[in-house]
């Protein structure tokens, strides 16, 4: 399918990054840069890690709304049955969480960025596995809608969510602000957005309906992991 094709050649284009990354801080490390090359790689690396969580999450997402589709339409005789049944399959399929970080094909990726980037893969096996990428607290599905519990730029937790109108990406208000006054031309940081239009403060709103989401997944894990520890007990 075109979709996976051009999934796949993003995510391998992150790993050709890195390796050209990794070559020019090998090339420079006989020259005096004062480490910029090297932290240029620690941060690429990181944002690469963000970028196929979202990759690897629209391909599955992808992968089963084909699949429900098919199904569909193999078990509908009218159009009308199938309007009626694709509605309630597509919203199911909407509405599934993906642990993206447990699937081969991230583990895998995060396998060949820590290869490509060398000695700083260490730190992408640290985030793939820590808390920073916990799918939990990363990706919320609510019909169409998917966003991230964590900030594009800070890659913090979000806690005061804005959301910009243009694209309907979430950012944190401590994030967003300070870049956008103090530069001009900032575009939407999320991978994939198709929002040309530079970041306006008169583009962003709050969004309280996503504090209230990010509120309350909170409170689960810690009732989660409360509970863990009882049982542990």
């Amino acid at each position: 399918m075109e979709f996976n094709y051009l999934a796949d050649s993003a995510l391998s284009t992150l790993v050709e990054n890195k390796k050209f990354f990794k070559e020019m801080s090998d090339f420079v490390s006989d020259f005096s840069d004062g480490g910029k090359i090297k932290k240029l790689l620690e941060q690429s690396v990181e944002q690469s890690v963000e970028h196929a969580v979202n990759v690897v999450h629209m391909k599955i997402k992808h992968q089963s709304l084909n699949r429900a589709m098919n199904q569909v339409k193999n078990s509908s005789a009218t159009m009308e049955e199938f309007e009626e049944v694709w509605k309630e399959r597509s919203k199911a399929v909407e509405q599934k969480r993906i642990n993206v970080k447990n699937l081969d094909e991230f583990k895998n990726f995060v396998k060949a960025v820590e290869s490509a980037a060398g000695q700083a893969g260490a730190e992408v096996n640290d985030q793939a596995n820590g808390t920073a990428y916990d799918e939990d607290l990363i990706m919320e599905d609510s019909g169409s809608e998917v966003f991230s519990f964590y900030d594009p730029w800070s890659k913090a937790l979000i806690k005061n969510p804005m959301r910009n109108k243009m694209c309907g990406h979430i950012y944190d208000r401590d994030s967003v602000m300070p870049i956008i006054m103090d530069r001009i031309g900032i575009r939407c940081p999320v991978l994939g957005c198709a929002n040309l239009c530079y970041i306006q403060p008169d583009h962003l709103v709050q969004d309280a309906n996503v504090q209230q989401k990010i509120q309350q997944s909170m409170s689960n894990a810690i009732v989660d992991v409360t509970a863990s520890e009882e049982d542990e007990e």
